[in-house]
């Protein structure tokens, strides 16, 4: 078979493997081959032909998993006719529809509930006939409660068999399938019972827990309405929304959902983007702005230009990252499936040293019962992080799976970019400097709105945003040129005025030594500078800067008294801007000016001396720093799209308060994680001591388990509503 590389980050691989397609066969013995090794995940995708592989960024691992690869290549030959064609390099992807077309939402819990009230209904009727009537109850291997107890281990049968099936004859459902057969070859029917509905019981928590985390995601991100209106020869026509096609026209008026990704090509209006960025207030959206699917048209109307559509808009994808992500187990759950496989073999010995030292079958089985079903112990970490992962997804925080929620927890090196990531992305003005102290700041205001009014450099949009604030009437000019990096001349009331750099006023012999010392304290403090002259005389200066995001100092205040040692400024800014803010909020190190290669390389020099380091960007430049960091979290929605998919977390909006909070959870399920350890190891271990000294009967140690699973489940069902207390006397983050 073929073996092509497709996508490459440390951490994960995915792989084209011809002959992997439409092969089930073949992916049950890849993932037979791989199982042994440090993987995270193995998820062979046999609708493309594609095989990821998620796994511990050791130095040594990515070519152990090339070399075994290789080597079951070479011992296993695939026949000529498996071989398909082969995809374009986009073709698949983590979240592409297309390797997953036959994707349905999972069957609905009622014949679980029936099952379990059936089991219950039982239950109850044995206590009655035993505890208030006092009579017996057969517990024969003929009799019925053996009958309920068997019907009642179709789901356990169902999921022994295929263990059984895939290899993995030493799991834990096999065991506990094998300990009910015996139980009821032994008379024990009963105890049978209780161990069956304790793990039907416990079994339906966790469907609930994870069905309840997936909703509480679907609800955060969901997307349109089932209809839309596109415009068509002029009318507008009511379709389904999986109907629209990218470049048509969509119609949205107030109060509907936008359906699609795309421009603005007409019409203005408010728009509540929350559900993509997070942000309270409403946005005003005109023609050449994008708008994302999901977000809610509040006042107006907005013809806009399909540019995304179904599965490729934005927040679907998104969706299917944080879905995939509730499958990707971390390592706090590999270690809890390697604690309950340890925890039955040491079963087994516990009971066979019982039965030799004390010769009562009834101890040994109680024993049995105890450590042979670590129900509570495979649950103790799968649970806490699907809560963890639906808790921060309602809070707008999108993890793409459990390793990256337990790393975030104990990283000790922060990487921040600059712009966009601590400083906003639009820049606004400072403050503005007039020639005389009788001169009105605004008057110099109006005169650069009026000449930047038809300029769309960011600078320029500051400016006239500035005036438009301020409820400056902005004066008309007669003509305008522009002239790329340094300024714009135009004639404002037969007037000729200037705006631009030091540079342009230079180019056009304007004197602006009066603002010397004024300019040098302006750029120490990191701002851009723009000068204003009106027939050949200066009149002001006006200051314009990305300002910090509120809080920022706050934020990484906190994350050094949380335990992080270093703190990097890395930016593809100029050096006055970088030491500005470097100096600002005191950083270990700076870097400026810096190409995308060059932040890559800058991190991965980091991880020589650190072993957790976290990447913090939002833009392109910001990828490849992003995925070779041990954890990339990409700020914003509105950000470029490659760097959130080479990020490991997206946070939906850029508040970095988010990343205090992101913080607080992934410690808060660790502690989870560890109290449901400790809750499980001690009630077994207490069990095993009573029932080994003839304090517990086989009934009791189901009651038991009953006891911890259930209080296990119920511990991390406190993650999904949860609550990051975040920064003391923390404000509200506003763009």
């Amino acid at each position: 078979m073929k073996i092509i590389i497709k996508h490459d980050i440390p951490g994960r691989l995915r792989l084209r493997i011809t002959g992997l397609r439409n092969n089930r066969t073949l992916a049950k013995e890849i993932e037979a081959c791989l199982k042994h090794l440090p993987i995270l995940t193995i998820d062979p995708r046999i609708n493309s032909g594609s095989l990821v592989l998620e796994y511990i960024a050791e130095p040594d691992t990515r070519q152990q998993l090339l070399d075994h690869l290789e080597e079951f290549n070479t011992v296993v030959p695939i026949p000529m006719d498996s071989v398909e064609m082969l995809l374009d390099a986009n073709a698949c992807d983590l979240v592409c529809s297309r390797c997953q077309p036959d994707r349905k939402e999972p069957p609905p819990l009622t014949r679980q509930i029936i099952g379990v009230i059936a089991l219950s209904g039982y239950v109850v009727w044995v206590l009655v006939r035993r505890v208030i009537l006092k009579k017996p109850v057969a517990e024969g291997p003929l009799s019925p409660t053996s009958a309920v107890a068997l019907l009642g281990a179709y789901p356990l049968l169902t999921h022994a068999w295929k263990d059984l099936r895939s290899g993995r004859h030493k799991s834990l459902f096999p065991f506990l399938a094998a300990t009910c057969f015996v139980a009821i070859f032994l008379g024990q029917a009963l105890t049978a019972l209780e161990v069956i509905w304790i793990l039907r019981v416990g079994m339906l928590l966790e469907d609930y827990v994870a069905r309840r985390s997936h909703r509480a995601i679907r609800e955060i991100l969901e997307l349109t309405e089932k209809n839309t209106f596109i415009l068509v020869d002029g009318m507008e026509v009511e379709i389904p929304v999986d109907q629209v096609q990218a470049g048509s026209t969509v119609v949205c008026h107030t109060g509907e959902k936008i359906a699609v990704d795309g421009v603005i090509i007409q019409g203005e209006a408010m728009v509540d983007e929350s559900p993509v960025t997070g942000r309270a207030e409403l946005e005003n959206r005109r023609s050449g702005d994008q708008v994302y699917a999901g977000t809610i048209v509040c006042q107006g109307v907005l013809f806009i230009r399909a540019e995304k559509v179904g599965d490729e808009t934005y927040l679907c994808r998104i969706l299917h990252l944080v879905e995939y992500s509730l499958r990707n187990q971390a390592p706090a759950e590999k270690r809890a499936d390697l604690l309950a496989n340890r925890l039955m073999k040491l079963g087994t010995v516990a009971v066979a040293g019982t039965f030799l030292l004390t010769l009562s079958p009834t101890r040994a089985f109680t024993i049995l019962l105890v450590l042979a079903c670590p129900c509570a112990t495979v649950l103790a970490a799968s649970t806490a992080v699907s809560a963890a992962l639906a808790n921060a997804a309602r809070n707008h925080v999108l993890i793409k799976g459990g390793y990256y929620l337990e790393q975030i927890a104990e990283a000790d090196c922060f990487c921040f970019d600059k712009t966009g990531t601590l400083t906003l992305e639009t820049p606004i003005v400072m403050d503005i400097f007039t020639r005389t102290p009788s001169q009105q700041p605004e008057k110099v205001l109006a005169l650069a709105a009026g000449a930047e009014k038809h300029t769309q450099h960011p600078m320029a949009r500051a400016i006239v945003a500035a005036a438009e604030e301020r409820g400056i009437d902005i004066p008309r000019h007669a003509e305008c040129h522009f002239t790329i990096g340094r300024g714009v001349s135009a004639r404002i009331d037969n007037t000729d005025v200037l705006v631009g750099n030091d540079k342009w006023m230079r180019d056009h012999q304007i004197n602006i030594n009066y603002f010397k010392q004024r300019a040098k304290e302006q750029l120490d403090h990191g701002y851009s500078l723009i000068y204003v002259a009106r027939n050949g005389k200066m009149q002001g200066l006006i200051s314009i800067a990305n300002p910090v995001r509120p809080n920022t100092g706050p934020v990484l205040d906190w994350l050094r008294a949380n335990g992080v040692k270093e703190m990097h400024l890395v930016t593809g800014d100029t050096e006055r801007m970088a030491r500005a803010v470097a100096e600002q909020f005191h950083f270990d190190s700076w870097q400026a000016e810096l190409l995308p290669e060059e932040k890559s390389n800058y991190v991965k020099q980091l991880q020589k001396t650190h072993d957790k380091i976290v990447m913090v960007g939002d833009g392109v430049n910001d990828a490849l720093a992003l995925a070779n960091a041990r954890v990339g979290i990409a700020m914003g929605a509105g950000g470029a799209e490659v760097a959130i998919e080479a990020a490991d977390i997206a946070l939906a909006d850029s508040a970095l308060v988010r990343l205090v909070k992101l913080r607080q959870l992934s410690q808060h399920a660790l502690n989870t994680i560890e109290q449901n350890h400790q809750m499980a190891m001690w009630t077994n271990l207490g069990g095993a001591i009573l029932g080994a000294s003839g304090f517990m009967t086989p009934l009791m140690a189901g009651a038991l388990h009953i006891v911890h699973t259930l209080g296990i489940v119920l511990n991390s069902s406190r993650l999904l509503n949860w609550e990051p207390p975040g920064l003391p006397g923390e404000e509200e983050e506003t763009e």
